[in-house]
């Protein structure tokens, strides 16, 4: 007859357990601080998940109401060859955490254990599985401590209350933030890949969690376009009417249906040198530069309707700015599609889509006015929409939309690594116009040195966007511009400046002050709602603005940029 391992394991077990129950016997009771009191004895048999004993493993148990001071205090126990181990303790409420490291690869479990008067010992088995962590942010200036009750965590956020508390195993935890003599808590289910954000804005209410939401990246449109109309109907705010690809703007700006042709890009190539035919036979032999043959730039320069798609992910770097032309949708969807080098400009050319796209490693990198931007929309561009795309690392600005530019949406973007965000309107020396329009919404703008959004003249509305980590202002509104201000969150020191400049004695400059409207907003950090009225300014259309709150900030934060 075949003897398994977990039966020779079962002996054992029994084995020690029958020690247990003998000195248990023979000494009841046992002088523990505070007083004489009897104590139980916890008896533990730690499995790996397919049920092999996990030898080695280490286990701590504490008080489940045990709230951690500072890193690392309690020590651990470890089991035995055949995964057991021992506590000896006081009636009451425990849990038990394990861990295990086998090949690199760790493991883990948390196990509750209540022990009354009439309990003498417990034996229980505990299975490990994978780990978790929760990642949040305590929108609370003061970023307090964040701890998890009757575990050894203690977590302190960085200045902008961001948190990470890892290596949990999958299970349920009572997450509390700030002075443990305060409790400001939440219960938090936590499994593998789990982001969570923590609003701990409100001391005197529970604290919120946020489960993210997860994007499913969208499949390759190919050659079908009932894609391309699907894309059309997510256009809300000033560039509602845009076609892209299925339409063409006219000289007075019209843009009527026209089905424009499909352009694929096939290489990550741009420009190319290559040596002059006509020069081979004198002494110098010349080159010259030419398109590459399905690259994005050709595409891009087509006349006409174009949807232009991308056969493959990649980066595709511009070796001199693209001025693009009119009615074009650049659609990356269900590709990684990287715009590196040089920028895109737009030159009187209007009805474009941008869709799905990552604009980083600028080949200019110095703060200088010479730098180019990821995108500059101007010289009366109208109608575009730019949706779902990532800029980063430019030097100065990521975005502009200057010189008379209207009907212009921004949605759903990530705005991060720079000096600012976005720049709408010039120095009013330079240009003024007041028939620039703009639409932000579902933003997110994060690490940027100065302001999120600088606006110099024209009308801009601002809603369900997310300014988290900004050094100066999340928006600036100046020099006259025109701010309706609804449903934004922010995670910043000023969120909302009406001036750009102040005099000598430090009060605003009133040649460079703005009108602002602002409703709804919620602030996490500092900050209240500006007094004004926009100098009567409302925006002609109407959308369905979110309710701004840590809900809003999570699922901007997640589903902003390309999916």
């Amino acid at each position: 007859m075949k003897t398994s391992w977990m039966t020779v394991a079962q002996m054992r077990l029994l084995v020690w357990l029958g020690a247990i129950a003998f000195v248990l016997t023979s000494c009841s009771e046992k002088n523990v601080a505070g007083g004489t009191e009897a104590e139980s004895t916890i008896a533990l048999y730690v499995q790996m998940a397919d049920g092999t004993p996990a030898s080695t493993a280490r286990v701590r148990i504490l008080p489940d109401k045990y709230l951690s001071s500072g890193p690392a205090e309690n020590a651990w126990n470890e089991t035995d060859e055949d995964g057991q181990v021992s506590f000896e303790v006081r009636n009451g409420r425990y849990t038990i955490e394990a861990r295990n490291v086998s090949e690199s690869k760790a493991s883990g479990a948390v196990h509750s254990v209540a022990l009354d008067a009439k309990s003498d010992s417990k034996v229980d088995t505990i299975k490990l599985g994978e780990l978790s962590s929760i990642e949040g942010y305590v929108l609370l200036g003061t970023s307090p401590v964040v701890r998890v009750a009757g575990l050894d965590r203690y977590v302190v956020p960085d200045s902008t209350g961001h948190f990470v508390i890892d290596s949990l195993p999958q299970g349920s935890f009572d997450v509390q933030i700030g002075d443990p003599e305060k409790v400001h808590s939440t219960t938090v289910q936590s499994n593998a890949g789990d982001t969570l954000f923590v609003d701990g804005s409100d001391t005197s209410s529970t604290v919120k969690v946020v489960k993210s939401k997860t994007s499913a990246a969208t499949e390759y449109p190919e050659s079908d376009w009932s894609a391309h109309e699907a894309l059309l109907k997510q256009i809300q705010g000033y560039a509602a009417g845009t076609l892209g690809a299925a339409g063409l703007a006219d000289s007075a700006g019209k843009i009527n249906k026209a089905k424009g042709e499909i352009c694929v890009v096939t290489t990550t190539d741009d420009l190319m040198d290559v040596i002059d035919s006509s020069k081979v036979d004198s002494a110098d032999v010349a080159t010259k530069t030419i398109v590459a043959t399905g690259s994005f730039r050709e595409c891009a320069e087509k006349e006409g309707a174009v949807w232009i798609l991308f056969e493959k992910s990649g980066s595709y770097n511009l070796r001199s700015p693209l001025r693009i032309r009119s009615n074009k949708t650049i659609d990356g969807r269900g590709r990684d599609v990287r715009i590196t080098g040089m920028g895109i400009l737009t030159n009187e050319s209007s009805n474009l889509i941008f869709e799905n796209l990552t604009f980083t490693a600028p080949a200019i990198t110095a703060h200088d006015t010479t730098s180019r931007r990821a995108l500059s929309i101007h010289n009366r561009t109208h109608h575009v929409w730019v949706d779902h795309c990532r800029f980063e690392e430019y030097p100065l600005i990521l975005v502009d939309v200057k010189r008379g530019s209207n009907a212009v949406t921004l949605s759903w973007n990530r705005f991060e690594n720079a000096q600012s965000g976005i720049l709408f309107g010039l120095e009013p020396d330079l240009f003024v116009d007041s028939a620039q329009t703009l639409t932000l919404h579902h933003n997110y703008f994060s690490n940027l040195e100065l302001r999120g959004v600088l606006a110099r003249r024209g009308k801009i509305h601002a809603y369900n966007n997310f300014i988290y980590d900004v050094g100066d202002a999340g928006m600036e509104c100046s020099d006259s511009a025109s701010c309706y201000i609804e449903g934004n969150v922010y995670n910043n020191n000023v969120p909302v400046r009406d001036y750009r400049l102040k005099i000598e004695d430090g009060s605003p400059d009133k040649a460079t002050e703005g009108y602002v409207y602002m409703i709804d907003n919620w602030f996490g950090r500092s900050g209240e709602e500006l007094a004004g009225d926009a100098k009567g300014y409302k925006p002609d259309y109407k959308v369905s603005v979110d309710e701004s709150g840590a809900e809003l900030a999570v699922r901007v934060k997640n589903e902003a940029g390309p999916r």
